[in-house]
């Protein structure tokens, strides 16, 4: 064979080499930002009858005390952290209760975070409520310094919190959300398996489901669930004998059987909802409510710039004793109202609904028109 020939043949299968990378290239690209709602249309927009509360940045998670009418909501400035901008690194955010007595138009927040840990940036809480009326508020946190932690506080009179426990793990690699199942045992959700950025950027650009849910013991903590594709919200059935979880990136909810003295998850069914779920809310009578981001590429450039709108949506999802179960949009803003929807907390048929960079909070109604999802 010539050297010509050689080089020929060099050229052509370098060429097929590079269309080949090119078309897998391709295939991952439109794969992510399809599951990403960057060809989502929203066609139609569905009024829950909302007002504002003015509120801190960042009103990311909410839990409702629906026996003292009081709503717990977790709040950091995320934009100036991410800013690094100066004082970014002395960002400490906050727990904050609204009084649910009394007209909503009346209802603000107050603040009620316990001195301690000084190093405090929630992201997403849950409550629990003994036999005997202790509550305990658990919230994970991301402190500045680094790491990642789960806080323990028991809820006091009026709401105020008394710092009682301070839990890490080498398996809280990236947690997002938390459930308590007593005063100091919880489930916590990663929302990537990776904790480096990295790691995430690859999990997120090849929708890898390497997320997982952990539980703690009280001692230790243990991997009871995975191969979830950004695991997000957590919360337990009325009853304890279910876990709901919720997926962003692969759009599904979870549901486990749960075993009540090991903490061990079955998964026993799972639904796809067609929108990036967040948390998870679950009334009195078993019904979910969740916030969702229907755009995921939408919510990214919100992220980056608060003037970029990220519709907002909310998913109600009633099961089934049978089995299955009934969903439907409560909610779907195009981001006017509200942008990047992450929370909706119910009680007495309203809902509290909350984002994760706008310092407003949203009143709604449950009763609004629904339509099917």
């Amino acid at each position: 064979m010539s050297e010509t020939t050689g080089k020929r043949k060099w050229v052509r299968w370098s060429l097929y080499g590079g269309g080949a990378l090119l078309l897998i290239a391709s295939f991952f690209v439109v794969r992510f930002l399809t599951a990403a709602g960057m060809f989502t249309t929203l066609t139609q927009e569905v009024d829950a009858d909302c007002t504002a509360i003015e509120a801190v940045p960042g009103p990311e998670d909410i839990v409702i005390d629906r026996e003292r009418r009081m709503a717990f909501v977790a709040a950091t400035d995320r934009r100036l952290v991410q800013s690094g901008e100066p004082g970014s690194d002395a960002v400490r955010g906050g727990i904050y209760v609204i009084d649910m007595e009394g007209a909503s138009d009346s209802w603000r927040l107050r603040p009620v975070t316990a001195f301690e840990p000084e190093d405090f940036r929630p992201h997403g809480i849950g409550l629990y409520v003994d036999a005997t009326g202790r509550r305990f508020l658990h919230v994970v946190n991301h402190p500045a310094r680094g790491g990642h932690t789960v806080e323990i506080f028991e809820v006091m009179e009026e709401g105020l919190l008394e710092h009682r426990q301070t839990v890490e793990s080498d398996l809280l690699v990236s947690p997002n959300d938390v459930q308590p199942v007593s005063a100091d045992t919880f489930y916590a959700t990663n929302d990537h398996g990776s904790g480096t950025e990295f790691g995430q950027l690859i999990e997120n650009f090849f929708l890898l489901s390497k997320s997982n849910v952990v539980y703690w013991d009280g001692e230790e903590a243990r991997i009871v669930a995975e191969g979830i594709s950004f695991a997000n919200g957590i919360n337990v059935s009325p009853d304890g004998d279910h876990v709901y979880v919720a997926g962003t990136i692969d759009m599904k909810l979870r549901i486990y059987d749960r075993e009540a003295e090991t903490g061990a998850l079955e998964m026993t069914d799972s639904v796809y909802l067609s929108t990036g779920l967040d948390n998870i809310d679950v009334q009195e009578d078993g019904r979910l409510l969740i916030g969702a981001h229907p755009k995921m590429t939408a919510f990214l450039d919100h992220a980056s710039d608060p003037a970029a709108l990220s519709p907002s949506q909310v998913i109600e999802v009633t099961p089934h004793a049978e089995g299955g179960g009934e969903a439907r949009t409560l909610m779907l803003d195009n981001g006017e109202e509200l942008s990047g929807s992450s929370v909706a907390a119910g009680y007495d048929g309203l809902m509290l609904v909350a984002g994760v960079f706008e310092p407003k909070i949203l009143v709604c109604s449950q009763k609004a028109a629904l339509s099917a999802q």
